[in-house]
Parts: structure tokens; C-alpha cells; sequence
């Protein structure tokens, strides 16, 4: 099993835990290369200010001891104080840098998240395993900071690894005595140091397993009747979406349930797992190094009361000591929190490695002045990612530049399913398209991309302004911007609006930004469409939101506009595809019907009959609004 897939809860052996340590300090460089820099020399002079501290502490006390005048002691002491000053500057430069790093390397990964989502193709992105990713990593980071727990780690475990070097240094004269008098009491204070740190390693390894078992609790043990729906009621109940519904229909009572009552309880089982385990190894940690500490001060006092250590050396070896202490606890807890961040981000790394799947092609797409382009379904079938039954079986159609061809069918018939095939959004399971003879996959994927103009039913548009909307760039013919806004139908709306196409599309970004209606919205989307100004157009239910007479008064305009352009319409409403010489009628993801209008009428037994009369009441409204 690779380790990026394994549970939280589950043992990593060293070579495993070597590897998510090593990914996880690649990334925090990789996102501040000089923040492994800053944090040494941050925590060193940190570090160097507390044992400054110590050492005037050793040499005032010594010179008083000794009787050293105080004319000699204060210049002393006046320098390292100064050094201290300077150290304390440096370390808060060093703060405010360090702070100015993490901060903008935490929006560089978002941004870097965001890239990688943009970036990658759509079978890769929409598939199962990719889509698990997804939650994983949604579910790893909501227990806390996700990979900025791992900056502030590694800064904690900078400064206690400097705090035990400069402990250990200023301990090496009364360690080197220890090891030169060999008596019984220098033996077993060793082993008591030795028996120590056995004992808080071996503490910290127990109740950190403990710890790191019950904080998995959240994603892997959690019920299942609570686990999704709290997240609902915590997070997605109370967006702008969703709050009109949870208004209109009084649904706060069903949101408070799941949040507090199912959920709440939930987490306080989980707190009270977390507070009561790390409460014990608190109290066991901290009996172990009081004991230790007491030995330790017991036998520095016997050595100072014989006359081997001076008041001063006691004052220094006694912090010292504490210090080293405290600083072996805190390395083994933040070691071992520093894991667990690497391991919970170990699905983002692995969703970061993802190499794409899709052959892009590399053959050039023919440049024809006279757009003359055919593209063929050669008996192709497809299943999305994931699912058993298929959304095409068997497809084959032929369509040539300048036709209009207009698609209808139920729900789930597998007409968008073609577009997106059609697009290479996705590769056909079997069989193959053609583009003027030529297998599509063999063509430069954004070439081929350049041929198609696309609107979706669940398109999207950017807060940015109307005119960056159409043309998907900061660069634009702004005369040409306005001639598709108005061919698409929002010439009207266009000149009510005081900025004209530079009014921002929504609030995000700009408070005098404008709130389109989803009508509007559709129009500006088709603007787009049209101004890309490609051989093949293709509208999937884009006119979902536009009343009758605006949907009609759009296809007859479009249909104009087209010229000899290559058409294909998707739309649930029969009547707008009557100006289509060829229907096609898809059902079950096949096609089982195609001709003109009048054609496929005379067929009394057949789809498009149905589906034509179920709606005829409808039609007739409509063409009464239209009279």
C-alpha cells in the first residue's frame, strides 16, 4: 500500500516516516525558499538572548564570590547587555520577516491548489480517485491549520534542538568532570539521565499514538448519521445559497439539531478521548522530570557543598539543566505533532503528483480559409469515471460546417455527454472521432480547442467586467465586444448600464459591481461564444433561463448570426429547434431518431411525437405571447 494512501491511524515504519518528513520540508521550501534560513537564525539569537541571560547571571555571582571589585563586573555585564539589545533587534526583524513569509506563502499555496485544479484535465479531475482526494484533503486540514502546522513546528523544534545544544554546551564542564570521577553517585546520576529520557520518549510515543488515534476520530471513527450532515449544518447551511431556503422553510431547528445535538455530542465524546489522554501524559511527563530534576539539583548541591562548584556554576548548571529538560520533552511532543502534519498533508502531496492521463496530441489542426471542417462519430460509446452504465452506446453521426443540427431528449440521454466528447473535455471508452479523417486525439489538444465555441447550461462567469467576460482576456476589441453583446441580446441592458462593458459582474471584487439576473448572465455567456468567432458552435441548453419570447427571439437571431458557421443546439424546449433542417433524438445514449421537423411529426409512434405533444399546450402559450 503507497503510504500517501494509508489511514492516519495506522503505523508508518521509519523509511515511511522519513519519506513524508522529507516531502513535507520540500514543500515548506519550495513555498518559502528563505524561510528555513530565517527560522535558524531567528530562533539561534532567540536562543542566545536566554543564555546571555544565564551567563551575566554566573559571572556577577562568581566575581561577588570571589570579590572581584564592581568597577570590573559592571563593563562586563554592560557589554553582553548591549548584545542582548542587539539580538533582541535582530530577532524581532527576523519575527515580522518570518511572519511576512508564512503568511503570503499560505495564499501561494492556495493559489498553487488552484493552478493544479485549472491545470489538470477533466477526466483526470472529474475522476473517483481524484474526487476522493478532494475530500481527504478537505477532512485533513478542518482538524486544524493543515501545512502551516508545519511552519510553526519546525520553527518550536528549531529553538528547543538550539535549546539543548546550548544547554549541553554549557553542561560539557560538569559532564567532563562526572566522567573523570568514577565513584557509585556519578553512575547513577547517568542512568538516571539515561532512564529519563527513555521515559519520556517512550511517553510520548504511548499517549502521542493515543492522541493521534482519537484526533482520527474526526474523519474515520465518526457516526455515520452525523458525519456529513453536520458538516452541512456547520458550513453549507448557512452560505448564500442555501439561507433563503433555510429562511423560507424554518430550518434552523433541523440545523441546530444536527450541529448541536448529534454533532456536539460527537465532538465532546472526541474532546473528552483528546483532553483526558493529553491530560495523563501531562501528569506522567511531569513526575518523570521532577523526579529527574530533583535528582539532578540534589546532586549538583552535593558537588557545590563539597566544594566543586562555585554559587555562580550552580546557578548555571541548574538552568541549564531545566532548560535541557524541557527542551528534550518539547523536541519528542513537537517531533512527533510535526509527523502528524506531514502525514495528514501526505493527500495533498499525492494530489499534487498527479500526472495527467490525457494525450494532448501534437498534429497541427489544418488552417482553412473556408472553414470546411467535418467532424464523425464512428460508433463510439463512453462511461463517465467511476459507473457501470453507459451515457453513449454505439454513436455514430456525421455533421459538416455550416449545418444546424439541434439535439433533444430526456434527461440523461447523453446529449451533453457528445458535446463534452465532441470538445475532448473526455475520451470516448470506444470508438472514435474524426476531424476531416483524422482521429481528434492526434491534434494539439488547445488547437483543437480553438475550433469550438461553447455554452454550457451550468456555464460560469468571472467577477471581473463584462468586456474581460466575453473575450477571457485583459486584452480586448472592445468594438467587437459590444457587437456580440448585442447580437446575443443584451444590447438593451448594456445601455443602461453607466460603465458600459467595463461594469464588474458581480460583487466579488467591486462593490459597484452588478448582480446579473440569470437571464442576463446566459446573454453575456453567449456574447462570449460569439466572440471567440470559431468554425463549430455549440449551445447546451444556454437559453435554460430566458423566458419563451426571449429564447425565441435569441435562436432566431443566432441562427442568423451563424452564417456558415457549424451549429449544434441542445434544448428541452422542442419548439426552439424548429428552425433546425436536422434533429436528432437521443434516448438511453443512443440516437433513435433523426430528421426535420415535419419528418420526424409524420412518425406518430415516434420520441420526438411524444415529447413534441407533451409539450404542445406549452407551444401554444408561447406562440400567443409571440403574436
Amino acid at each position: 500500500m503507497d503510504v500517501n494512501s494509508k489511514e492516519i491511524t495506522e503505523k508508518l515504519t521509519f523509511r515511511e516516516k522519513r519519506t513524508v518528513l522529507l516531502r513535507l520540508l520540500k514543500e515548506i521550501h519550495l513555498l518559502a525558499p528563505r524561510f528555513i534560513a530565517v527560522t535558524v537564525l531567528r530562533q539561534l539569537f532567540r536562543v542566545c538572548v536566554g543564555y546571555i541571560g544565564i551567563y551575566i547571571s554566573t559571572m556577577v555571582l562568581n566575581g561577588l564570590q570571589e570579590g572581584t571589585a564592581a568597577g570590573q563586573l559592571i563593563p562586563r555585564a554592560v557589554w553582553w547587555m548591549l548584545a542582548t539589545l542587539v539580538l533582541c533587534l535582530l530577532t524581532g526583524k527576523l519575527s515580522n520577516e518570518s511572519e511576512v513569509i508564512k503568511g503570503h506563502s499560505w495564499e501561494l499555496l492556495d493559489a498553487r491548489m488552484a493552478v493544479k485544479n485549472m491545470e489538470m484535465n477533466y477526466p483526470d479531475l472529474d475522476s473517483p480517485y481524484t474526487n476522493r482526494l478532494h475530500s481527504r484533503m478537505e477532512e485533513d486540514n478542518r482538524w486544524g491549520s493543515g501545512i502551516y502546522g508545519g511552519f510553526d513546528n519546525l520553527e518550536k523544534l528549531c529553538y528547543q534542538g538550539f535549546n539543548a545544544l546550548f544547554a549541553v554546551g554549557m553542561l560539557i564542564p560538569v559532564l567532563y568532570g562526572l566522567f573523570g570521577h568514577r565513584s557509585a553517585l556519578t553512575y547513577l546520576f547517568l542512568a538516571v539521565l539515561v532512564l529519563s529520557v527513555l521515559c519520556n520518549v517512550a511517553a510520548e510515543r504511548y499517549f502521542g499514538k493515543k492522541l493521534t488515534e482519537y484526533m482520527a476520530l474526526w474523519t474515520d471513527d465518526r457516526p455515520e448519521d452525523t458525519n456529513l450532515m453536520w458538516y452541512y449544518a456547520v458550513y453549507d447551511g448557512i452560505s448564500m445559497e442555501n439561507r433563503k431556503d433555510v429562511k423560507l422553510y424554518d430550518a434552523v431547528d433541523l440545523l441546530k439539531e444536527y450541529t448541536f445535538v448529534h454533532g456536539m455530542k460527537f465532538l465532546k465524546y472526541k474532546d473528552d478521548l483528546v483532553a483526558g489522554t493529553g491530560g495523563r501524559r501531562e501528569f506522567v511527563i511531569n513526575i518523570l522530570n521532577a523526579g529527574v530534576r530533583g535528582i539532578c539539583y540534589l546532586f549538583l548541591t552535593l558537588i557545590a557543598a563539597g566544594g566543586g562548584l562555585t554559587a555562580g556554576m550552580l546557578v548555571r548548571y541548574v538552568a541549564c539543566f531545566e532548560r535541557l529538560t524541557n527542551a528534550v520533552q518539547n523536541i519528542l511532543h513537537d517531533a512527533q505533532a510535526f509527523l502528524l502534519v506531514a502525514r495528514r498533508q501526505s493527500t495533498m502531496f499525492e494530489f499534487l503528483d498527479i500526472r495527467s492521463s490525457f494525450y494532448e496530441g501534437s498534429l497541427p489542426v489544418e488552417k482553412r480559409s473556408d472553414n470546411e471542417y467535418e467532424v464523425e462519430f464512428c460508433d463510439v460509446s463512453f462511461r463517465y469515471p467511476g459507473r457501470e452504465e453507459y451515457a453513449l452506446r454505439n454513436f455514430s453521426l456525421k455533421l459538416r460546417i455550416g449545418e444546424r443540427m439541434a439535439v433533444v431528449g430526456k434527461n440523461g440521454s447523453g446529449k451533453t455527454t457528445m458535446i463534452k466528447l465532441l470538445c475532448r473535455l473526455y475520451e470516448p471508452t470506444e470508438g472514435v472521432i474524426y476531424l476531416n479523417g483524422v482521429d481528434i486525439r492526434k491534434y494539439d489538444y488547445r488547437e483543437y480547442m480553438r475550433l469550438f465555441s461553447v455554452v454550457f447550461q451550468d456555464f460560469s462567469l468571472f467577477d471581473y467586467s463584462i468586456a474581460e467576460n466575453v473575450a477571457t482576456g485583459e486584452q480586448y476589441d472592445a468594438g467587437k465586444v459590444v457587437e456580440s453583446l448585442v447580437k446575443a441580446g443584451f444590447g438593451e441592458r448594456l445601455d443602461r448600464l453607466p460603465d458600459g462593458i467595463e461594469t464588474p459582474v458581480g460583487k466579488g471584487y467591486d462593490d459597484a459591481g452588478v448582480l446579473f439576473s440569470g437571464g442576463e448572465r446566459q446573454k453575456i455567456a453567449i456574447a462570449r461564444a460569439l466572440y471567440k468567432d470559431s468554425p463549430f458552435i455549440l449551445l447546451d441548453e444556454p437559453t435554460a433561463a430566458l423566458d419563451p419570447v426571449a429564447e425565441y427571439e435569441v435562436y432566431s437571431a443566432f441562427d442568423e448570426m451563424v452564417g456558415s458557421k457549424t451549429a449544434i443546439y441542445i434544448s428541452h424546449r422542442l419548439s426552439s429547434c424548429r428552425f433546425c433542417d436536422d434533429i436528432v433524438v437521443f434516448d438511453r445514449g443512443q440516437v433513435v431518431q433523426r430528421g426535420s421537423h415535419a419528418a420526424l411529426m409524420a412518425d406518430g409512434s415516434g420520441l420526438y411525437h411524444d415529447l413534441y405533444m407533451a409539450q404542445a399546450q406549452y407551444y401554444e402559450n408561447q406562440a400567443r405571447q409571440i403574436i
